[in-house]
């Protein structure tokens, strides 16, 4: 059975739009100018910081939407990376760490795309311990005192509230826009953590 052209014309149109919609939803393509903004409040304090040792190492612990945990944790090890510090990334966080320690918790994901227009917010906390110490980073992470004793040895502890807000305009896919919120969080939260750490 032959098709006239204007159903041949039809039929390809449906196929050229449904083919662009999959690879907007599927494909890592990106054609758009973001407007960004961030904040961020960082507090720290610590114990004869005179004689702690650099920090150049530690592990990461991650606690964030399944959608984005192992690009956000990936995207995290990278920036921390690119500032000196190599950090390893683990589930488990019930006690205290061998050596310094990053936690990073998502409190709020709102990722709102469309192939246009997207726009998104993101809000979550960091703490950190260059000891290791489990309730310094409990503390940090629910806005309590830090309370550091004798035992605890040279030690800094601190946290780091944090939001950003990004639209776009132009062409831009799912996981690229997706990619975008996760690198800025990422980038936002090893430049506030490192920035307390002493100078080496």
């Amino acid at each position: 059975m032959e098709l006239s052209p204007r159903t041949t014309v039809a039929v390809a149109v449906v196929l050229v739009v449904a083919t662009v919609s999959g690879g907007l939803l599927a494909l890592d393509f990106e054609a758009a100018n973001y407007e960004t903004t961030a904040s961020a409040t960082a507090s720290s304090g610590g114990t004869n910081l005179d004689s702690l040792p650099p920090v150049t190492d530690g592990t990461l612990v991650v606690d964030a939407p399944e959608a984005v945990r192992d690009d956000l944790t990936a995207a995290l090890v990278e920036s921390f990376a690119e500032r000196g510090v190599t950090l390893e990334p683990t589930d488990i966080r019930d006690e205290d760490a061998e050596g310094p320690v990053v936690v990073v918790v998502v409190d709020e994901w709102d990722s709102r795309w469309n192939p246009v227009a997207p726009s998104g917010s993101v809000a979550w906390r960091a703490a950190f311990d260059a000891g290791g110490h489990e309730r310094h980073v409990d503390a940090a992470l629910s806005g309590g005192p830090l309370v550091f004793e004798s035992t605890d040895g040279p030690d800094l502890a601190g946290s780091v509230e944090a939001s950003v807000e990004s639209a776009g305009t132009g062409v831009v896919s799912r996981p690229a826009y997706r990619d975008h919120l996760v690198g800025v969080a990422a980038d936002a939260t090893a430049e506030q953590v490192v920035g307390q750490f002493p100078e080496r």
